[in-house]
């Protein structure tokens, strides 16, 4: 099934300066010098862009990176680069040898909008592998890959939104369907302000099969929501999970307040590429940085609430 309900999303000049990290007036030269993309103009005269459009410009993006100017570029003219962009080779370095057809036609289901192509491969990878082990082995590398080939202009922001809620929504319904009250219990949620949830998700996926009765409470969980699921929940340990770097003034409000309101009452840590540079800043605390979803595995669940001064911070090293 292709996604042929005629509706395509279309983006205002600012919103792809945003969005390719081009700006405005170079989007205007490339349109009106070198014949490259073809905006349409809405009813108020504003130029408005397709999502193809969006990976034309950062497939030339990534050629001018790799040293060439625009000039040269351009006098592919725009068929043959469109074209071009749709068989950008894949890097597999990165996926085992045995998923690499798999992966293949994966990413050619994403590039011709096929969900259920999509749905097919993912499906047989879980059946094979069980969702956590494939969501460790190839669903993180494929989402790294299809992360880099966006970037490229290699696929489409649909085709990309395509496999993530397809992960997304499996490991909703793989989280939901193991909660028992007579577990510990934990709880992982998104920092506020971040919306990346598979890391998360899969991480609460871990706990439960540690034993936990573990919870997701979702994005761009603020602190007083999550100050109402400790009192209601009263869980063992918390998990703040954060993707994109904040400010440093940001992530020391932060630390406060799991240090003054969250910590006397259960262990936490925290995870994600975007705190890495504030390791040092939680370990001073005696707040635990988790560098990998495995990392959870140091937290056996008991009985007995888990105090953070047994929380070894050394235990969270690479």
């Amino acid at each position: 099934m292709s996604n042929t309900n005629g509706y395509q999303q279309r983006y205002r000049i600012k919103s792809v300066a945003n969005i390719t990290g081009l700006s405005t007036h170079a989007l205007r030269k490339w349109e009106e010098r070198y014949d490259l993309i073809y905006p349409s103009r809405s009813t108020n005269g504003y130029r408005t862009f397709s999502e193809e459009d969006i990976q034309l410009l950062l497939f030339i993006k990534t050629k001018l990176k790799d040293g060439e100017s625009i000039g040269q570029v351009a006098q592919a003219g725009s068929a043959s680069l469109r074209e071009a962009m749709q068989q950008a080779p894949l890097p597999l370095s990165q996926i085992s040898a045995p998923f690499h057809q798999d992966v293949h036609t994966l990413i050619h289901a994403a590039r011709h909008h096929h969900p259920d192509r999509i749905q097919h491969t993912l499906d047989q990878w879980i059946r094979y592998l069980s969702l956590q082990e494939a969501m460790m082995k190839i669903i993180f590398p494929v989402l790294q890959l299809v992360g880099d080939l966006w970037h490229q202009g290699g696929i489409s922001i649909t085709g990309e939104h395509y496999i993530s809620q397809l992960v997304r929504q499996y490991l909703l319904t793989a989280t939901k369907q193991d909660t028992s009250g007579d577990k510990p219990q934990s709880i992982v949620a998104c920092a506020p302000g971040d919306y990346h949830e598979i890391a998360p998700l899969t991480a609460t996926l871990f706990l439960q099969n540690l034993g936990w009765d573990g919870t997701f409470l979702g994005p761009n969980v603020s602190f007083e929501i999550l100050q109402t699921a400790l009192r209601r929940k009263q869980p063992q340990l918390i998990i703040l999970s954060c993707m994109l770097e904040p400010a440093e003034d940001i992530v020391c409000s932060w630390i406060e307040r799991l240090h003054q309101d969250i910590q006397p009452h259960c262990a936490v840590a925290v995870a994600g590429a975007g705190l890495f540079s504030y390791e040092n800043l939680f370990e001073q605390q005696g707040i635990p940085y988790l560098r990998t979803i495995k990392d959870v595995d140091v937290f056996t669940p008991n009985t007995q609430a888990i105090h953070r001064t047994n929380l070894h911070v050394s235990s969270f090293k690479a």
